[in-house]
């Protein structure tokens, strides 16, 4: 902790007035002027207080004495056991500008467009949770400078020709980006940093580690070169943005060349530098079983982020409420039949098929964190240690594995022979398709061509995906998913085909069929909440434990 010089009481940092201030004196101190003795000079680390989460193990920096009440990444409400350890000096800091209030507001804004969330995110006690951590963020720089050539066309109409001519174009450029940033903690998933960005850079300040006083700070294990070349490629695109508009390069229709490789990596800068800094987030967590929930607000400008679950309670009276007027109007204005009423049933089992099958592959890739590429290096980098005896070459094996998953977008000549492929593929199968449904008419042949084509659907979009393994899900985690929505449709046209005279059968399938689609559908809602929701944190470079 950091003492008052007047009454030896507490400094922290204060963020209306950004300055060190004492709550018992009311006296405050720039945060520049404050340096105890372990934390003078240049060096690389600094003595902080080490809280770790006996549930989760995460484990919080800080440069106060106070005990956390609870986790900010689990959400136990268990005390952490504190240690003393050294933590990375970062280079940078942006200090924390929104205080807490001003968080809270941030989030109540966001949650009022929240109908079906728990109540439990509504809560002020659960609000009040909310805690500061600085997280680890890298920050970069680039430049380019020297002379590029590319290619650049204009074209006019003289009769019945249009003549083109091409050029080569010699430019100048002397362009530089600062400021860059990707958040650099496996725990800080990609999608929840990105959704709170960006920051503003301008201010940035020089770390100290007084500003660290009354908030926590996590710790960096991600290495710089991971998000080095997606931080280029942004520069990159500016770069060409920029050159695109100028009124020379219009002339010769350079924006068309937005999809030139050539042009994009010749305006690729060179990365001049990578620094490590800490930006500010408000945190808060909501944990239900083995599962958490996360919200976060920008320390800086406000920006709120949330995983937000569905209560089902709230979901099926809000459905309720929807359905009887909706009913009401409708039966005013159509007569809906008893196979009408069979076939719509059959529709809705077909969506939610759909709808369920979609859903068991954002999970899968949700689960395995296969796109946020912090978590995978550090896994990688875990997994090297141990099998390398503690060397680590996580460069090597990242380069060769982790980049490989984010694949390039199919350039147009691929695109067209997957079509040809997909199209050659569909012509053998229509015509008995046609057929068969001709024999058998009718609704009949309704259900049969959704049944089809559905399946087609599956099975022959993945063609056009980016993805080489599109297919990540068994069949044995596949089939109680499709199970009951392919059983109400099997269902509906077993009775069209029966054809029997009373329609109660007709009825009775509809209401067997819509049962299963309201169960699918609440199974969809279950799914939901898992894609909103995260595994309990698994820090094992910390010692944690999911299942604790």
């Amino acid at each position: 902790m950091y003492e008052c010089p007047n009454c030896g009481s507490n400094l922290k940092f204060d963020i209306a007035a950004q300055q060190m201030l004492c709550s018992h004196c009311s006296t405050t101190l720039n945060p520049y002027s404050i340096q105890r003795d372990q934390d003078a000079g240049e060096d690389d680390a600094y003595d902080v207080t080490v809280f770790t989460c006996s549930q989760c193990g995460a484990e919080l920096l800080s440069e106060d004495t106070t005990a956390a009440t609870f986790c900010s990444f689990c959400g136990s409400t268990a005390i952490l056991n504190s240690r003393i350890g050294k933590g990375h000096r970062p280079v940078h800091i942006i200090p924390f500008s929104k205080t807490k209030e001003d968080c809270k507001a941030s989030y109540a804004r966001m949650m009022r467009r929240a109908v079906f969330a728990p109540k439990e995110l509504k809560d002020q006690a659960y609000i009040e949770k909310f805690r500061g951590i600085y997280m680890p963020y890298w920050v970069y720089s680039f430049e380019k400078k020297g002379e590029i050539t590319f290619r650049g066309s204009t074209s006019r109409q003289k009769g019945d020709y249009l003549i083109t001519r091409h050029y080569d174009i010699i430019s100048e450029v002397d362009a530089s980006y600062k400021g860059i940033s990707y958040d650099a903690a496996a725990a800080f998933s990609d999608d929840l940093s990105g959704a709170i960005a960006p920051y503003d850079m301008t201010a940035c300040k020089p770390f100290t580690p007084p500003f660290l006083s009354g908030f926590y700070a996590d710790s960096g294990d991600v290495d710089s070169f991971v998000y080095e070349q997606d931080a280029g490629s942004l520069a990159a695109d500016d770069a060409f943005r920029r050159m695109a508009d100028d009124s020379v390069c219009s002339r010769y229709h350079v924006k068309e060349q937005r999809n030139s490789y050539s042009l994009k990596n010749a305006l690729r800068p060179e990365c001049t530098a990578a620094e490590s800094a800490m930006f500010p987030v408000w945190f808060l967590s909501y944990r239900k079983g083995d599962r958490v929930a996360y919200a976060v607000v920008n320390g800086q400008t406000g920006k709120a982020a949330a995983d937000l679950p569905v209560d089902r309670k709230k979901y099926v009276i809000g459905s309720l409420l929807l359905a009887v007027p909706l009913f009401l109007i409708l039966n005013l204005r159509f007569t809906i039949t008893p196979g009408a009423a069979l076939i719509l049933s059959a529709l809705l089992a077909f969506v939610c098929a759909f709808v369920s099958f979609s859903q068991m592959r954002r999970i899968k890739e949700k689960e395995t964190r296969e796109n946020d590429k912090g978590y995978i290096f550090s896994k990688q980098k875990k997994e090297n240690e141990q099998r390398n005896n503690g060397v680590d070459d996580s460069w090597v094996n990242y380069a060769e594995t982790g980049q490989r998953k984010t694949a390039k977008k199919p350039d147009s000549t691929t695109i067209i022979i997957r079509i040809i492929i997909g199209t050659m593929l569909f012509s053998f199968v229509l015509p008995p398709i046609l057929t068969f449904t001709a024999f058998l008419g009718g609704n009949a042949a309704t259900l049969t061509t959704i049944v089809i084509v559905f399946t087609a659907f599956v099975f022959l979009v993945p063609l056009y995906r980016r993805q080489k393994n599109v297919w990540k899900i068994s069949v044995k985690e596949l089939f109680p998913v499709l199970a009951k929505p392919f059983a109400a449709i099997l269902l509906a046209i077993v009775i069209i085909l029966w054809n029997p005279v009373s329609d109660l059968y007709y009825y009775g399938g509809s209401i067997i069929s819509m049962g299963t689609v309201i169960w699918t559908l609440m199974d969809i809602i279950g799914r939901y909440n898992m894609l909103t929701t995260r595994k309990l944190p698994q820090f094992n470079r910390r010692g944690g434990d999911e299942n604790a």
